[in-house]
């Protein structure tokens, strides 16, 4: 194991990993996050403001990278209710 990190909730999305080094998944708040492969440190959040618990992916667009999130999950075990879901799509720069 290379590092870990504490959560205050389970983390149950999806970990995706890229060649630039880079790890990205989200967490039951609603954040999307993205981690540095080598060293676990934080790089980036962003709040979607729905719970996270699926398909996080990478993929290529228009020449640029992109993340698409799975976002607004309900689960009743950690009471959350997020209402309709939907897919977040970010750019990489």
């Amino acid at each position: 194991m290379a590092w870990k990190i504490q959560t205050p909730k389970p983390m149950v999305a999806a970990i995706t990993a890229t060649a630039g080094g880079v790890v990205f998944t989200g967490d039951l708040d609603g954040h999307v996050l993205a981690y540095d492969a080598a060293t676990g440190k934080e790089l980036w959040r962003d709040a979607t403001g729905k719970a996270i618990g699926g398909g996080v992916i990478s993929y290529q667009a228009g020449g640029a990278q992109r993340i698409a999130v799975a976002a607004g999950m309900n689960a009743g075990t950690w009471n959350i209710k997020a209402g309709p879901a939907r897919v977040v799509v970010y750019a990489v720069p």
